[in-house]
């Protein structure tokens, strides 16, 4: 390769002298326009072969005298400079002209790799991964061209073992490019010595843009980190990111890299992410660390996980220096140097009360003492400009200590997202524990694997019914729960029954539960209602063929799970028996997660449906059986002429009325047309469904601030957040805003529904209390009189088995048992006919309508002709029969004689008034119907 090009025009200006990599040429011409023509060709070949790149910097030297000349070749240069540098800035162009130069094969896989691949992609980065199947010749070629080109600015390759010539190569690019940003050499068998070289290499290149190094589990030790360190102390543009996980280095080797980051005055406002995890940090000689740390900088993501690092000097340290970026920090399997409770620093709570950036904290496999965990979740609730926060406390042995810290902090702490407590040992700590866990309003992930290994049977059905009250409960904020390695087997089955009609989860993780086939036909059940389900984990859990076979059928009818990954475990199992049948059933579970993938359309009314069907019973029931006493004072109050009484009775009639329209509020506000929500749309739509619930329900509705209530409480409930919006329209299409619109339709309608039932419902209640004290008022009549008897036999038609009950004085009351006895009833049934029940009401207490004068009178019945008394002669067998008048009430059971014997007739007539004073004036006090 030309490396440089010298002419001097006053002792020889005719002297043309080249200089290349191998070796020297010289050329004398005949006038220095030849000289500079020869030149310019030369500058012009190299912009062909490296474009993007100035011919000036390719020759590395350039002397021309006087001055002037090279201006004028620049100018030149630069018209003939092309805006279409090809593929990845003419890459292959390169790599064509350098094998030819190095005498390596031209490798066409690699051009077309290039040109197609990587030019389709637009990325800037290259993976010798994607090349490592030819030989280290080969991959040397390649890398060569990256001295040059202009496109790419990351090298990158992991899981294979560099040879030395391409270390070398590596080395020679860091040492020439200007273009380099990234190197990440992840597992490639790389010792101190390449380090040390990289150092060097890094020496000789002032103009490097290199920002990002990450080394991965490579073996440098502390000699190499030490070499490397004196180096970055004195990059100009600092670093980025650096990665020296994994290294094999010790305390020795973090102070010397700590001393240099110190030391070199961009890294403070340049470094965002510092991982050394992995590496022997055990002990308190970390003072530059920490000295480090303690600066002010710009971390925001700091690792130091599987170093045997002290947490709680880490979190002293970065109190200091800290607070502002800090977003991620993992010290997981790390040390609490105070061990003992009193010892806790309060520079460690106070790091957590003060951090303005946090989003997550990884302390798995660390045991912390109580008071450590106490003032760690103390400083995070009391935390104001902390949101959306993940910890992870996994593997802590928090046991009971830790269950009851938790249960005495968490309900309270606003800004945690993610919990992560599985494999602390909690056990039948959990029973307590779920009901606190229930109270948070701000976690969406809780994880709770390997919780359960050692708890008793009686009480793991006491959990599992927790766990199901706390993902069931109205408006639960939990969208993701983890139960994965928990061995749970038959009794999953709970949780199961809890996820068809649930509404709040997402995602679910239970792999490793050992459920066995009947456990997949529950799960499958759950997946044939479930709307909500995006991602279910189910993997390790002992299904056969008949399980896969169960959910592949379940999300045939299954619209919404997009992501259940195949459960490799269980199926290779399956495989084995019967290979045919469980790849259908796997090929069936991908074809309909595909489908879901695809454009599709909000199942609007399974979901009302399932609404329906689950949620709303007992309010309704509730409500129908006040509306059953309300239409008994109803009718007991009827004649009553009072205008207060008729004021408070016609208010129940309208509540009633409002009562049965409220069935349909749900349903006729959720069928409204929906525009695209923007906020004016929104508006619009809430405006809608409140006046259509208002039509419904007009009386209830009048009252003074509901209207302005379900308004202000609505608005919360329409609007779609700008995030879900970016986000779907970025990832998928415009259809699933079209089914987030449906589903804030359906969340609002129900809303509507059960705020109006609400109303109605304590509207009911009090006008039923004011008819009661109405009739409390009132002269009450004798609940012994015939009427009322004849009513109470009326009445048995609501109670049917109270016809077989003996008549006694308590009998007459039974009136004012039938309500309880139907409220029973009610309650015990899932479905009630008010409109049948209020038909067949009893009027247990009624006014007596207005009496005729002419009947009140009993004398009048004493004084009767003796004509009429001869009426009662037509009922004897002998006698003639009368001219029919009315409808006899029974038939004759024997033919009635014409001519009666003499004898018999003189004795009936005898006996003819026996019994009449006593048939009108003795009180009857049995009836009998047939």
């Amino acid at each position: 390769m030309l490396q440089t090009v010298s002419v001097d025009t006053v002792l020889r200006p005719l002297q043309l002298l080249l200089e290349y990599d191998r070796g020297q040429l010289s050329l004398k011409l005949g006038s220095v326009e030849d000289v500079d023509e020869v030149v310019a060709h030369i500058g012009s070949c190299l912009h062909r072969i490296c474009p993007g790149l100035s011919p000036a910097k390719a020759m590395k030297k350039l002397t021309l005298k006087p001055p002037e000349r090279t201006a004028a070749l620049q100018s030149l240069w630069e018209d003939q400079a092309t805006t279409d540098l090809g593929p990845c800035g003419g890459f292959s162009h390169m790599y064509w002209c350098l094998c030819d130069q190095l005498g390596l094969p031209f490798r066409e896989e690699v051009q077309w790799d290039v040109d197609t691949i990587y030019q389709t992609q637009d990325t800037r980065e290259l993976n010798l991964q994607d090349f490592v199947h030819l030989d280290n010749r080969d991959l040397v070629a390649i890398i060569v061209v990256l001295e040059y080109n202009q496109w790419f600015t990351k090298l990158s390759t992991k899981d294979y073992k560099l040879s030395t010539d391409v270390c070398e190569e590596i080395l020679r690019v860091v040492s020439r490019s200007s273009r380099l940003e990234e190197l990440v050499l992840e597992n490639a068998g790389l010792r101190s010595d390449f380090v040390q070289k990289l150092a060097n290499a890094l020496t000789c290149n002032p103009a490097s843009a290199l920002h990002t190094l990450n080394l991965t589990n490579n073996s440098l030790e502390d000699k190499g980190i030490s070499a490397l360190s004196a180096q970055l102390a004195k990059l100009p543009m600092g670093l980025k990111h650096l990665n020296l996980s994994k290294t094999s280095i010790s305390q020795k080797g973090v102070n010397s890299l700590a001393q240099a980051l110190s030391a070199n005055p961009a890294v403070p406002t340049t470094l965002t992410h510092l991982d050394l995890c992995g590496n022997s940090l055990r002990g308190d000689d970390l003072s530059n660390l920490y000295n480090f740390l303690g600066q002010h900088n710009s971390l925001v993501t700091l690792d130091l996980s599987s170093s045997d690092c002290c947490l709680d000097q880490v979190c002293t340290s970065l109190l200091r220096g800290s607070l502002k970026h800090l977003s991620v920090l993992n010290m997981s399997k790390s040390v609490f140097s105070h061990r003992r409770s009193k010892d806790v620093p309060h520079s460690f709570k106070q790091f957590f009360g003060t951090a303005l950036a946090l989003s997550s904290v990884n302390l798995s496999g660390t045991k912390l003492p109580l008071e450590a965990l106490k003032a760690l979740l103390l400083g995070l609730g009391c935390n104001p400009n902390l949101s959306e926060v993940s910890l992870d406390l996994s593997s802590s042995e928090l046991r009971s200590g830790g269950s009851q810290i938790l249960e005495g902090c968490i309900a309270e702490i606003p800004n945690i997202s993610s919990l992560d407590i599985s494999d602390n040992g909690l056990d039948s700590d959990l029973t307590t524990l779920l009901v606190w866990l229930a109270k948070n309003r701000s976690i969406r992930h809780l994880s709770l694997g390997k919780n359960f290994n050692n708890i008793k049977s009686k009480n793991l059905s006491q959990v599992l019914d927790n766990l199901v009250h706390m993902i069931q409960e109205e408006e639960s904020p939990l969208t993701s729960l983890s139960l994965a390695d928990s061995k749970l087997k038959g009794d999953l089955s709970i949780v199961l029954n809890a996820l068809g009609s649930n509404t709040s989860l997402i995602r679910v993780d239970i792999s490793g539960n050992g459920m066995g086939d009947m456990g997949a036909k529950m799960l499958a059940k759950a997946l044939q209602i479930n709307t909500k389900l995006r991602t279910v984990m189910w993997d390790k859990n002992n299904v056969s063929l008949q399980g896969l076979q169960d959910v592949a059928a379940a999300l045939e009818k299954n619209h919404t799970i997009r992501f259940m990954p195949i459960p490799i475990i269980d199926a290779a199992q399956a495989l084995k028996a019967s290979p045919e049948k469980t790849e259908d059933a796997l090929l069936k579970m991908e074809q309909y997660l595909l489908r879901n993938h695809e454009t599709r359309k909000y199942l609007q009314e399974q979901a009302y449906r399932l609404q329906q069907g689950i949620v709303t019973t007992t309010t309704q029931q509730m409500m129908d059986m006040i509306c059953v006493k309300v239409q008994d004072h109803l009718n007991s109050l009827r004649y009553t002429e009072t205008n207060v009484v008729q004021e408070d009775m016609k208010v129940a009639k309208n509540l009633m009325k409002d009562a049965r329209n409220s069935k349909r509020v749900s349903s006729s506000t959720i069928n409204l047309p929906a525009p695209l929500l923007s906020l004016p749309h929104s508006q619009t739509l809430l405006q809608s469904m409140v006046d259509t619930a208002e039509g419904l329900c007009p009386h209830v509705m009048r009252r003074s601030n509901l209207h302005q209530e379900l308004m202000k409480a609505g608005a919360g409930r329409m609007t779609i957040p700008h995030s879900f919006i970016t986000t779907t329209l970025l990832e998928q299409s415009g259809v699933d805003i079209i089914n987030k619109i449906s589903e804030v339709k359906l969340s609002m309608a129900s809303f509507l529904s059960d705020r109006i039932v609400d109303e109605i419902l304590e509207s009911l209640s009090r006008s039923q209390n004011t008819l009661a004290e109405h009739l409390t008022r009132k002269p009450q009549p004798l609940l012994h009189q015939e009427p009322n008897k004849m009513e109470v036999l009326e009445e048995t038609v609501l109670q049917p088995e109270a016809q077989t009950q003996e008549q006694s004085p308590h009998h007459a009351e039974r009136g004012l048992v039938l309500p309880r006895l139907l409220m029973v009833d009610c309650s015990s049934e899932m479905e009630f006919d008010l409109d049948k029940a209020l038909e067949e009401v009893p009027i247990y207490e009624e006014d007596p309508p207005p009496p005729a004068p002419s009947d009140k009178k009993p004398t009048y019945f004493g004084e009767l002709p003796t004509m009429e008394a001869r009426k009662l002669e037509h009922h004897t067998k002998l006698r003639p029969k009368p001219k029919k008048r009315t409808k006899p009430s029974r038939a004759p059971r024997e033919p009635i004689c014409t001519s009666p014997p003499p004898e018999v007739e003189q004795n009936d007539l005898g006996k003819v008034d026996e019994g009449v004073d006593e048939f009108f004036y003795k009180k009857i006090t049995k009836l009998s119907f047939k």
